[in-house]
């Protein structure tokens, strides 16, 4: 059996035009600040790493004078520019109607749904709302769904 390397989602990374903003943000959504950093070599001020409630998945968020690899610059000189490679982070929730409203309490902005949608075959159904946070990330919240390809909770295929 060949060793199975890449076990899951780590983090997202974003640049925030108020660093501060973000962080209450994100701890609004039930993540909490774990570690927090400076680079001056890459002009990094400040930067934090927010651990989500479920203890395997965090955000890192950084001021915008970050020097960091990213969408839309090059990560290298001479490389090319890519842009649209992040669409959405997706946020699994318990209780979809409450976490909308208590992301639109933290000050996120409402872009679509609630919603139901039917996908593939067999067909699932999954529950989803689109927001905007502080620094123009799309997040979308998604009800607790399993998918039929799925391994059991707390099962690690290694």
């Amino acid at each position: 059996m060949t060793e199975q390397l890449f076990v899951g989602f780590h983090h997202f990374a974003l640049r925030t035009p108020d660093l501060q903003r973000s962080i209450t943000f994100y701890k609004a959504l039930g993540f909490r600040q774990v570690h927090e950093w400076a680079l001056p070599d890459y002009g990094i001020e400040r930067a934090v790493m927010m651990q989500a409630a479920d203890n395997r998945s965090w955000i890192e968020i950084f001021d915008l004078e970050a020097g960091i690899p990213m969408q839309g610059l090059g990560a290298k000189a001479g490389h090319a520019i890519a842009t649209g490679a992040l669409a959405h982070v997706c946020l699994t929730v318990t209780d979809l109607t409450n976490a909308c409203a208590q992301i639109l309490d933290a000050g996120a902005t409402h872009l679509h749904g609630p919603e139901t949608l039917r996908l593939g075959q067999p067909e699932v159904s999954v529950e989803n709302a689109i927001f905007e946070g502080p620094a123009g990330e799309v997040i979308e919240l998604l009800q607790h769904v399993r998918f039929p390809g799925d391994l059991p909770d707390g099962f690690c295929q290694l």
